[in-house]
C-alpha cells in the first residue's frame, strides 16, 4: 500500500511538471497578446470591458495575468491538469487508469488540443472550468456514499463554496451545470441521504450567486455582445465536433460492451454493440483518410452520433447491473458532459474548445466502467499505458520545443526590426519567422499580418509580412537580433 501512495505521489508530480513544462514551451499565441498588451488587468478592471463584454472574469482575469506571468500560468497549468487527472484515482483507486487519462489528455483531438492546452485564454476558461465539476462530484461522492460521514467538515464546505462560486466565471455552459447540478443534489441528498442535504443548500446558494453576477454582465444582453442567439444556433459545429471525437466514442462503445459482459454475462448485445462501434470505427477512418469517398463519408458523420446514443442508451437500460452510488456517478458525467454542449444549441459561436469538458468527463466516465467491471488485466495494461505516455509525451514536448524555439526567435526578429525600423530601408518588409505545428497552437489569422502582433509591438499597418522558415533560424540565439535579420533578408526577398 505505501508503494501504491509513493507511486501516485510520483506519477501525480509528473504531471504537474509536465504541463507547466509545455505550457512554458507552447508559449503564447498571437491571440494571447491582446491580453497582454491592449489592456492590463487594472484596465481590465476598471474599463467598460469588464461590465460590457462578458462575465468571464476569472478566466479573463487569470488571461491577462498569465500573459504577464508566464511562470504562474505554468503553475495553473500543471495544477488544473494533475486534480482532472487524479479525479479519476479518487473515483477508481486505479493508477492505470490515471495515466490513461493522462495519454487520452494528450491524444485528444487536434482542434481541441490547439484552443485549449495550446491557447492560454481558452485554457483559463475551458479547462480549468472543468475543476469545480470534478470537486463537485467528488465531495458528493464523499458525503452521499460514504456511510460514516453525516456531513462535510466546515472548512471543507467553505472551501468547496468559494470554488463554485469563482468557478462560475470562466464558462457559461459550465455555471448554468453547476447551478443545475446542485439543484438537483439537493433533491437526490434528500432522497438518499437527509443529514447532508444542508450541505447542498450552500453549494446551491454560492453557485446562484455566482451565476447571478456572471449573468448581470450587460455583454449578454447588447446586440453588440459577443454572444449571438438563435434556434439551432451551432447545431453543424456541434455535430462536427461530435464526429471528430470518433476515437473516443469508439471508446466508449468498447467499455460499455466491457462492462455489460463482465457484469450480465449476457453473449449477445455486448457482441453486437462492439460489433457496430468497430464498424462506426472503421467508416470514419475510411471517410478521414479517402476523400474520394464522399457518401461514406456523410453516412459516417450520422453513424458515429448513432453510436454515440446507442452507447449512452444502452448502458442506462442495463442500470440494474449498477449499485447505487455506480449509478448516480454515472449518470453525473453523461448528464454534465451533455450540458456542457447542449446551451450552444441556441448560442454561438461554438468552437473545439466548446468540446473539452465533454471529451474529458467522457473520458473519465469510459475508464470508470473499466474500473468498476475490472474489465483488465492492471499489470499488462498498466505497461502498455506507461509506454503509450512516455513515448507520446516525450513526442509532444518534442514538438512543443520546436514551437518555442520559433516564437523566441520570432519575438526577437520583430523586436529588433521595430527597435531600429529596418521596414523603412527595405521597401516596407517585415519579416516574421513561421510558427511550426499549427495543430498544436491556434490562430484564425495570417501570421503575416496578425492584428494582436502588430498591436502589440506598434508595427506600422503598412508593411508588408514575410515568413521565415523557422529551421532556418533555430541555431540563431534569440538575443542576436541583427543576426537573425540578416539572416531573413538572405532568405526571404
Amino acid at each position: 500500500m505505501k508503494i501504491k501512495r509513493w507511486n501516485l505521489k510520483i506519477f501525480t508530480a509528473v504531471v504537474f511538471i509536465y504541463f507547466a513544462v509545455l505550457s512554458l514551451l507552447l508559449g503564447y499565441n498571437a491571440d494571447d497578446y491582446w491580453w497582454g498588451g491592449v489592456k492590463s488587468l487594472y484596465s481590465y478592471l476598471t474599463g467598460p470591458m469588464f461590465f460590457n463584454y462578458d462575465g468571464r472574469y476569472v478566466g479573463d482575469g487569470l488571461a491577462i495575468i498569465g500573459m504577464h506571468y508566464p511562470i504562474l500560468a505554468a503553475l495553473i497549468y500543471g495544477m488544473t491538469l494533475s486534480i482532472i487527472i487524479y479525479s479519476i484515482y479518487s473515483l477508481t483507486k486505479r493508477l492505470d487508469l490515471m495515466i490513461g487519462t493522462f495519454v487520452a489528455i494528450l491524444i485528444m483531438p487536434r482542434g481541441i488540443f490547439a484552443q485549449t492546452i495550446g491557447w492560454k485564454a481558452g485554457f483559463f476558461n475551458y479547462a480549468l472550468s472543468i475543476v469545480p465539476i470534478l470537486i463537485l462530484l467528488l465531495v458528493t461522492k464523499y458525503i452521499l456514499f460514504d456511510s460514516k460521514v453525516n456531513k462535510l467538515p466546515l472548512y471543507n464546505l467553505i472551501a468547496v463554496c468559494i470554488i463554485l462560486f469563482f468557478g462560475s466565471f470562466m464558462s457559461e455552459p459550465i455555471t448554468l451545470t453547476i447551478l443545475i447540478d446542485t439543484l438537483v443534489l439537493i433533491f437526490v441528498a434528500n432522497f438518499l441521504k437527509k443529514s447532508v442535504v444542508k450541505d447542498f443548500f450552500y453549494f446551491f446558494f454560492f453557485s446562484l450567486l455566482g451565476t447571478i453576477a456572471m449573468f448581470a454582465n450587460r455583454g449578454y444582453w447588447k446586440n453588440t455582445g459577443v454572444h449571438k442567439y438563435s434556434l439551432g444556433a451551432s447545431i453543424p459545429q456541434i455535430l462536427l465536433q461530435l464526429r471528430s471525437e470518433y476515437i473516443l466514442i469508439f471508446i466508449l462503445g468498447l467499455c460499455v460492451s466491457l462492462f455489460i459482459l463482465k457484469r450480465s454475462g449476457n453473449s449477445h448485445l455486448p457482441y453486437v454493440l462492439a460489433g457496430f462501434d468497430i464498424l462506426v470505427f472503421v467508416l470514419a477512418v475510411v471517410s478521414d483518410k479517402i476523400v474520394l469517398f464522399n457518401k461514406i463519408s456523410r453516412l459516417s458523420n450520422y453513424l458515429v452520433i448513432l453510436c454515440l446514443g446507442v452507447s449512452i442508451i444502452v448502458f442506462f437500460c442495463n442500470y440494474n447491473l449498477l449499485n447505487k452510488d455506480e449509478f448516480w456517478i454515472s449518470l453525473f458525467f453523461v448528464l454534465n458532459a451533455f450540458a456542457s454542449i447542449i446551451p450552444y444549441i441556441v448560442v454561438s459561436p461554438f468552437g473545439p474548445r466548446s468540446m473539452l469538458c465533454f471529451y474529458i468527463l467522457m473520458v473519465i466516465f469510459s475508464f470508470y466502467l473499466v474500473a468498476i467491471s475490472n474489465s483488465l488485466t492492471r499489470k499488462c495494461f498498466i505497461i502498455l499505458i506507461s509506454c503509450m505516455a512516455f513515448l507520446y509525451g516525450s513526442f509532444i514536448l518534442f514538438k512543443a520545443n520546436q514551437i518555442n524555439v520559433a516564437k523566441t526567435r520570432n519575438s526577437a526578429l520583430i523586436e529588433y526590426q521595430v527597435k531600429n525600423k529596418t521596414y523603412i530601408a527595405n521597401n516596407n518588409r517585415f519579416y516574421y519567422v513561421q510558427i511550426p505545428n499549427t495543430d498544436m497552437w491556434w490562430n484564425p489569422r495570417l501570421q503575416t499580418h496578425d492584428d494582436p502582433i502588430i498591436s502589440y509591438y506598434k508595427i506600422p499597418n503598412t508593411t508588408v509580412g514575410k515568413l521565415v522558415p523557422w529551421y532556418e533560424v533555430k541555431n540563431i540565439s534569440s538575443n542576436q537580433g541583427e543576426l537573425l535579420f540578416k539572416k531573413a533578408k538572405k532568405l526571404v526577398k
